[in-house]
């Protein structure tokens, strides 16, 4: 890998994968530890499967089979559309990784030839 200023890039990925970590569990720590953080709390409404409303669990809000079956759908085509998404984006950076790989400095002086073939 190329040196760039102080630090390589190395480096400057495992000081940047070190914060990540230690600030993840950090906030974890944090919501359930002293700051005592319910997952209900967080919604304005309380969210109850009696009352129904705005804030009702999955339970009592969607009970029709057919929009049940769209959500599931609609979850499984996006987790699908990530999956290709992310795939897509490690083959095109494992490629551009190879293809900067066989780049070399231009040898000389003389210029690239134009589509009509002629050096300008």
């Amino acid at each position: 890998m190329a040196e760039e200023g102080p630090l390589s890039e190395r480096v400057a990925v495992l000081v940047s994968a070190v914060v990540g970590f230690a600030v993840a569990i950090g906030v974890t720590w944090y919501v359930s530890g002293p700051a005592d953080t319910f997952y209900e709390a967080i919604f304005r409404i309380g969210p109850t499967v009696e009352g129904g409303g705005v804030g009702a669990d999955f339970v009592v809000g969607n009970t029709m089979p057919s929009l049940k079956l769209l959500i599931d759908v609609i979850h499984f085509v996006d987790f699908a559309m990530g999956f290709f998404i992310l795939l897509m984006l490690f083959i095109h950076w494992g490629a551009f990784r190879r293809l900067a790989a066989r780049m070399q400095p231009p040898a000389g002086e003389e210029t690239v030839a134009t589509d009509g073939g002629e050096n300008q």
